[in-house]
C-alpha cells in the first residue's frame, strides 16, 4: 500500500478545514440572531444565554466559547440589528444606501429617511432599549451606548457635509440629531401610532426647516 492508499490528500484536508469553518461560521450566525431576536423582545435582564442557545439550537458552552459573555454578546446583537445580519458591511455602504444616492436630489431625502425608519422598526430599536438597561448597571455597556449615539451623529454630520456647501451650527446639527433618534421615532410610532411614511415626512419637514439649503 503507498502514501496515496493510506493519508488524506492535501486537498481533502484543506476542503474538511473550509467545511468546519463555514459550520462555525453558521454556528456564530445562528447565535447571533437568536441573541438579536431575544434582547429586542425581552430586554437584557430577560435575556439569558441559556435561553439563546436553547433559540439557535446550540450548547451553552458553545455560547460562551464564541462571545465569552452575556454583554459581549449584546454589543455584537446590536451591530447585527442595525443592519440586519452578520456580514461585516456597514448600514450606509450596503446597497440600498448606494440605490438612494444614486436617486434624482429631491428624491433622495424622503427616501433616505424611509428606508431609516424601516431600519428602526426593526429589533434595533429593542435591542438598544436591552443596552441602555444593561448601561444601567455596566459602564461598559454605558460607554458603547455613548459611542453609538457619536457615530449616529458623525454619520448625521457626513450626511450633510454631502448636501451642504456649508454645514449648519452645532447646535442646529444637535436638533437634528435628537429628533431622529430612535426614542423620537418610538414614542411617535409606538405610542402615537404614526405610521413610518407620516415619521419620514415629518422628520424631512423638520431637517428642511432647520437646514432650508437641503436639496428640495
Amino acid at each position: 500500500m503507498n502514501d496515496s492508499d493510506s493519508a488524506p490528500t492535501l486537498g481533502s484536508r484543506r476542503y474538511a478545514s473550509a467545511r468546519r469553518e463555514r459550520q462555525a461560521e453558521q454556528t456564530r450566525t445562528d447565535i447571533l440572531m437568536a441573541a438579536t431576536r431575544l434582547f429586542a423582545v425581552r430586554g437584557y435582564a430577560g435575556t439569558t444565554l441559556a435561553g439563546i442557545a436553547a433559540a439557535a439550537d446550540v450548547a451553552v458552552e458553545t455560547v460562551y466559547a464564541g462571545f465569552g459573555s452575556k454583554t459581549a454578546l449584546l454589543g455584537a446583537a446590536m451591530d447585527v440589528a442595525i443592519v440586519g445580519d452578520t456580514a461585516p458591511v456597514p448600514l450606509f455602504e450596503r446597497p440600498e444606501a448606494h440605490r438612494i444616492e444614486a436617486l434624482p436630489s429631491s428624491e433622495r431625502m424622503p427616501a433616505l429617511f424611509v428606508w431609516v425608519g424601516r431600519v428602526y422598526s426593526g429589533p434595533v430599536a429593542g435591542v438598544w432599549q436591552a443596552m441602555l438597561e444593561a448601561a444601567a448597571n455596566d459602564p461598559e455597556v454605558a460607554g458603547w451606548c455613548v459611542e453609538h449615539e457619536r457615530r449616529r451623529r458623525s454619520t448625521l454630520v457626513d450626511w450633510l457635509a454631502a448636501n451642504l456647501d456649508t454645514l449648519p451650527p452645532d447646535a442646529v446639527i444637535d436638533q437634528m440629531w435628537a429628533i431622529t433618534s430612535m426614542e423620537v421615532f418610538g414614542k411617535l410610532i409606538r405610542e402615537r401610532g404614526w405610521s413610518v411614511e407620516q415619521w419620514a415626512q415629518w422628520i424631512v419637514v423638520m431637517m428642511k426647516a432647520l437646514a432650508p439649503d437641503l436639496p428640495r
